[in-house]
C-alpha cells in the first residue's frame, strides 16, 4: 500500500535536495580565496551567535556552542548556494535569491510577532488565565450557568499548548470552579461526579442555586465596610 507523503514534508526534502546540488555545484564553483572567505563568514558568524546566547538569561556554555554551530553551518551552507546559483545562473539571478530570501524571512518573523501580539492581547487569553492576575471575575459571584461555561472553556485551554505558568493559572481556576459548584449544591455535584464525567461535560447542568446574596472580592473595600 503505498505511503503519501504529506505535502509541507515533500516540499521540505525537495528543497532540501535543491539546496545540496546548489551547495555542491557552488564548492566545486569556488576557488581557493572564496573558500577562505567563507570559512571567515562563518567564524564570524559563529562568534556573534555564541555572544548573543551568552548574553540571554540561563546562557551556558553549551548553549553557546550550540548556537555557534548552528549559525556556522547556515553561513557555510548560504554562501555555497548563493555561489551555485551564481555559478549555474549567473550573478544577477544570485542577487535576486538573495533579496527574496532576506525579505521573505522578514515576513515571515513580522507575522508570527504579528500573531503572538494578537494572541497575547486577546481577552480570552486573559479570562483563560495566561496571567494569574487576568484570571476574570470572581468565581463566587458568577451565575452557575457561567462556572458550567467557565469549566467548559478551560477544559478546551488546556487540551491546546501552554506556557507552565498559564497551565497553573487555568488548573487553579478549575479547582475553584469545582469548589463552588460543589458549595452551591453538593447533591447535584455529586450526582455529575457519578455520571463519570466526560471532556464537553457541564456540571451546571445538575447543580442548583446560584452565588450568595452580598459575596464580593477578596479585597472589595465594600464587602469590608459590610463586614464592619
Amino acid at each position: 500500500m503505498p505511503i503519501r507523503a504529506p505535502l509541507p514534508r515533500v516540499l521540505l526534502w525537495t528543497g532540501l535536495l535543491c539546496g545540496g546540488v546548489l551547495a555542491v555545484a557552488g564548492g566545486l564553483a569556488l576557488r581557493g580565496p572564496e573558500l577562505v572567505g567563507v570559512g571567515v563568514a562563518a567564524v564570524l558568524a559563529a562568534c556573534t551567535a555564541a555572544g548573543i546566547a551568552r548574553e540571554k538569561p540561563g546562557g551556558h556554555r553549551r548553549s553557546m556552542m550550540e548556537a555557534a554551530a548552528t549559525a556556522g553551518a547556515a553561513t557555510v551552507a548560504a554562501l555555497l548556494v548563493l555561489a551555485g546559483v551564481a555559478a549555474l545562473a549567473g550573478s544577477a539571478v544570485a542577487v535576486l535569491t538573495l533579496m527574496v530570501a532576506v525579505l521573505g524571512t522578514l515576513a515571515v518573523r513580522v507575522a508570527l510577532s504579528h500573531r503572538a501580539g494578537r494572541l497575547v492581547a486577546s481577552p480570552g487569553a486573559a479570562r483563560l488565565g495566561v496571567l494569574p492576575s487576568a484570571a476574570g471575575p470572581s468565581i463566587a459571584v458568577l451565575p452557575t450557568a457561567e462556572l458550567g461555561q467557565e469549566w467548559l472553556r478551560t477544559t478546551a485551554a488546556l487540551a491546546g499548548p501552554l506556557q507552565p505558568a498559564a497551565r497553573a493559572s487555568i488548573v487553579l481556576r478549575r479547582q475553584e470552579t469545582l469548589d463552588e459548584l460543589e458549595c452551591r449544591d453538593r447533591v447535584g455535584f455529586g450526582r455529575w461526579l457519578a455520571t463519570g464525567p466526560a471532556v464537553g461535560s457541564d456540571p451546571a447542568v445538575f447543580v442548583r442555586g446560584g452565588p450568595e446574596p452580598g459575596r464580593r472580592l477578596q479585597g472589595d473595600p465594600a464587602a469590608d465596610t459590610d463586614a464592619a
